[in-house]
């Protein structure tokens, strides 16, 4: 049986032709020996015109603006967020799917189909809608925002421009399970000294709002001085239960204020630059920020995204305003036609070494290679660093709720006794 097929070689070039074969699957996997990355297959009696599946060919030439391309897709739909623990799961089955020779289109519908979450088997069904009526794959995912970030699509632009979308899939997927393994890791670090606070503070609280109203009436029946601190904490924990509505009405001003203030740029900046310079906790923080954005450049230069585009999707990928404006920089250093390290020597909140060693990546050749391997020991170190902060300070946290607990409990106590020992 005769089929036709539409195809890209190692270069990026579009192939088409028509091939004998006993299974669309059996012609996938006979092109894909040849080098040729399978992007149609179609029975040649029922496929007419197999390039009007495809609206145009991928230029010849280097994607110089990936992002510029991809921003023929006009139609965006508001789609909802998806955990990415489900979107490593659909790209990792898709990275197989794709590997085992179906095609692009067919594995979309069957991941979807298998897929638990509702709002990412909704996103998958409308790409693979959008794929089936010949959208490149890339421009379907620009559709949906929310779940698919600028630098995932412009990797599987440069990807679909040299025919190597199955890698790229798989490197995102490695992207996705490294960026949650290092998400879940500072995570669980955080959590014992957040848990101590939380329960610190409820302890408190019920103090102040049901203990000491009873201990109130009785130092009222004994009429009796009530000392200092026991009479502060007495007044606080009434001032309290009269006024609650007052002091959360208050708290939700200040949060409100906070959250505004946080996005205001120069806010911004000086916390960042507090995070990125703070005595105790800059050299974690710094070694974190810096091997995440990093392995991502290195990611995106791996999968064949330019470095002007990539330099300037992990400006908008990271938050902190210092690394944006080192990335700016870089940017315009690339456009004066010159490397990334001299940039990067001169911000000092970078880790020592890390500049040095992405010079000696640019002057070899293997810049994504060194990015990549750069950046995951840095987020090692910083995940080691933070690990031993956290054990360090989990001591002083203790001690120090352990002494705010002391002092209400003592202020409540210590007159007791008092008063057992005059009556006796």
């Amino acid at each position: 049986m005769k089929f036709q097929y539409l195809a890209k070689d190692q270069y990026g070039k579009s192939i088409d032709g028509v091939v004998d074969g006993d299974s669309p699957l059996a012609v996938r996997q006979q092109l894909r020996s040849q080098g040729l990355f399978a992007l149609k297959v179609t029975p040649a009696e029922s496929a007419l015109n197999i390039k009007s599946f495809f609206a145009s060919k991928p230029s010849k030439g280097p994607a110089l603006s990936v992002q510029s391309k991809l921003k023929s897709s006009t139609l965006q739909f508001a789609s909802p967020r998806v955990k990415t623990s489900e979107l490593i799961v659909a790209f990792s089955q898709l990275s197989i799917m794709c590997q085992s020779g179906d095609d692009l289109a067919e594995a979309l519908k069957t991941v979807a189909t298998q897929c638990n979450d509702p709002n990412l088997r909704q996103v998958l069904l409308a790409t693979y809608q959008d794929v089936s009526q010949g959208v490149k794959f890339s421009v379907a995912l620009t559709k949906h925002p929310k779940v698919f970030s600028e630098s995932m699509v412009a990797a599987l632009a440069a990807g679909e421009q040299a025919g190597r979308v199955v890698d790229v899939l798989e490197r995102t997927t490695r992207m996705l399970r490294k960026d949650q393994n290092l998400r879940s890791s500072v995570l669980a670090l955080l959590m014992y000294p957040a848990v101590l606070c939380a329960i610190t503070f409820a302890v408190i609280c019920s103090m102040l709002f049901f203990v000491l109203p009873q201990f109130a009436t009785v130092f009222r029946d004994m009429d009796r001085p009530v000392p200092p601190l026991t009479s502060i904490l007495l007044a606080i924990g009434e001032g309290l239960r009269q006024q609650w509505i007052a002091v959360v009405l208050v708290a939700g001003v200040l949060i409100g204020l906070g959250v505004s203030f946080r996005n205001h740029r120069q806010v911004q900046r000086v916390l960042d630059s507090f995070l990125l310079n703070g005595f105790i906790i800059k050299d974690s923080i710094r070694a974190l920020i810096t091997g995440r954005t990093l392995r991502l450049l290195g990611t995106m230069l791996e999968n064949g995204v330019p470095l002007l585009e990539s330099v300037r999707l992990c400006r908008k990928a990271t938050r902190n305003v210092l690394f944006q404006e080192m990335f700016a920089t870089v940017e315009h250093e690339i456009l004066q036609g010159e490397g990334m390290s001299a940039t990067l020597k001169n911000a000092t909140f970078l880790p020592a070494g890390a500049a040095h060693m992405i010079s000696t990546g640019e002057r070899t050749g293997k810049l994504p290679n060194v990015l990549q391997s750069v950046g995951e020991y840095f987020e090692d170190e910083g995940e080691r660093r933070l690990r031993t902060l956290v054990k360090m300070l989990e001591p002083a946290i203790i001690i120090g709720l352990g002494g705010v607990v002391a002092v209400v409990v003592l202020s409540i106590i210590l007159p007791l006794l008092d008063i057992t020992t005059a009556s006796s």
